[in-house]
């Protein structure tokens, strides 16, 4: 419950009562803002496109494929080596 409202306000004088409950709820606002914020910002990077998201590589296959393009293995030599590691994959 928040502390300047029922017997707690009886505390403070009758005039400053209502300016420091707005200052109270002010500070709670400021507080739970902060918490969001943090909160999304970590959610973002942990799962938009943090390591959960990406499937894993396969380097070998990777670097087969840039030697077929850059012209260093022929088609065939490419499908063989491309079915001994889907083989072993």
């Amino acid at each position: 419950m928040h502390p300047f409202y029922g017997p707690s306000s009886l505390l403070l004088s009758q005039g400053t009562t209502w300016w420091a409950g707005i200052l109270s709820m002010a500070m709670y606002l400021l507080f739970w803002g902060v918490v969001i914020i943090i909160a999304a910002r970590m959610a973002k990077k942990y799962f938009e496109g943090g390591a959960f998201m990406r499937p894993k590589e396969d380097t070998a296959m990777t670097i087969l494929r840039e030697r077929y393009a850059r012209g260093e293995i022929e088609y065939e030599e490419f499908i063989r080596i491309k079915e001994d590691l889907e083989k072993y994959k």
